[in-house]
């Protein structure tokens, strides 16, 4: 419903917003370049203190499921998003969790996220695990190939939609123009926890909105065989018998 009101609405658009870096909001874009480019803009911006910290690689870690930067670069100052939950017990920060970099360490970095919410972020690590069954026993058994450790953090003025699956945002700018696969426009608009946080860049138009052709079929069939009172009577009846039968 939500994205249907938006389409060709001038709701929440406003194509020059420029907001400060402590409003917080994060843009999500349709491709990695746009979203890259932000990210390098704003970076480069900053004339601050700058540090590089470089990932400890080892095993068998492909690099096309590489988490995050192997040198990763960041300057204080910087609008940052944790990329991982906090392993350590006091559950300090979690996957898509925002702030800005207030100091750089050698292994440390402190982010603010709110006056009251500061957190010193240093590396951890990913594993890549492989699953293999005991065809005797039929055990599953699992088996560490390899470690990728780095700082949990990555450049955070943008991301894309894609990267933005499964992530909550308090504000978004969203970029959905370009949007080119199922669901896209869907995901970016969802991300937001309220409508008042969403700042769209350009109207959502109809041929943003790409749904899968299975869906629509799916969406029709149930519009076209809706149940009258005899069917649900019958599938109630069907029910009752089903649970005396497993009693």
């Amino acid at each position: 419903e939500m994205l249907r009101s938006l389409v060709g609405s001038e709701m929440c658009i406003r194509d020059s917003f420029n907001p400060t870096k402590e409003d917080g909001y994060i843009t999500l874009t349709t491709h990695n370049n746009r979203a890259d480019a932000i990210n390098q803009k704003e970076l480069d911006n900053l004339d601050t203190n700058e540090r590089e910290y470089v990932a400890n690689i080892s095993g068998d870690f492909n690099e096309k499921i590489y988490p995050n930067s192997e040198n990763l670069v960041l300057k204080e100052g910087t609008q940052v998003m944790f990329i991982k939950n906090d392993s350590s017990l006091e559950k300090r920060y979690y996957n898509g969790k925002i702030g800005t970099v207030i100091h750089l360490d050698e292994d440390a970095i402190t982010v603010k996220c709110s006056e009251d919410d500061i957190i010193e972020a240093s590396y951890e690590t990913w594993e890549n695990i492989k699953y293999t069954l005991n065809k005797e026993t039929k055990e599953i058994s699992n088996t560490v190939e390899g470690t990728y450790t780095q700082i949990p953090l990555r450049l955070a003025w943008a991301i894309t939609i894609h990267k933005s699956q499964g992530l909550t945002f308090d504000k978004a700018i969203i970029d959905a123009e370009a949007s080119f696969a199922h669901g896209q426009t869907y995901v970016a608009l969802s991300r937001c926890k309220t409508l008042e946080g969403i700042v769209l860049k350009t109207p959502i138009k109809a041929a943003s909105i790409i749904s899968d052709t299975t869906v629509n079929t799916f969406t029709e069939q149930l519009e076209e065989n809706e149940p009258n009172e005899a069917d649900l009577t019958a599938a109630k009846k069907a029910y009752q018998l089903d649970l005396m039968s497993d009693c």
